[in-house]
């Protein structure tokens, strides 16, 4: 199993398997989120990631992303994440694939950016046990959460806007972030 992540326009044959699997993705009517794989994918995309199983097949796709309604220096890693191949639903523990697309992002992140934060979010808080749990037990990396809801994109009427996350890095960053608390 390997995984690679690039600044998008630096690797042609990585960028033109990435556009085939986003397309793929875009055209899976049967996927409730395809329309978050549509020819805008790549707006606030600054690196994109696949990790490929032993036999060289792409397993998993993400990107990184940065918007300007974020924190300076604050980077969404498995941003619009999608299984290419092992499409298995529910797994109970978290799959080699998705722990190595992860390290890979950090890492990136680590080498190019000013990266002060990294976060992994979601419309809805019950994925974060399940997250911590497994990347404290098999990476021995810790994540921090709290109990908020983060403006993610630029629109705060809108409820999709608003996620949970976990975060790694300077949790001042937080402060000056767009945020309401989780209604119970």
């Amino acid at each position: 199993m390997r995984t690679k992540t690039w600044k998008p326009g630096t690797d042609k044959d990585l960028d033109n398997l990435f556009e085939a699997l986003r397309v793929c993705q875009y055209k899976d009517t049967d996927h409730r989120l395809n329309a978050n794989y549509g020819s805008d994918f790549l707006k606030y995309c600054v690196a994109l990631t696949i990790c490929f199983d032993d036999n060289d097949v792409p397993e998993m796709c993400a990107s990184i992303s940065n918007r300007d309604c974020w924190p300076s220096g604050a980077y969404r890693i498995l941003n619009r994440l999608w299984k290419a191949n092992n499409k298995i639903a529910f797994p109970r523990q978290m799959s080699p694939s998705f722990g190595l697309t992860t390290l890979s992002q950090i890492s990136w992140l680590e080498k190019n950016t000013d990266c002060d934060l990294y976060f992994i979010s979601r419309q809805t808080p019950s994925w974060k046990k399940f997250v911590i749990d497994e990347f404290k037990r098999q990476y021995d990396i810790e994540w921090q959460s709290d109990h908020y809801k983060y403006l993610t994109c630029p629109n705060p009427q809108d409820n999709s806007c608003w996620q949970t996350i976990l975060y790694r890095g300077d949790t001042q960053v937080l402060t000056s972030w767009t945020r309401r608390p989780l209604q119970d």
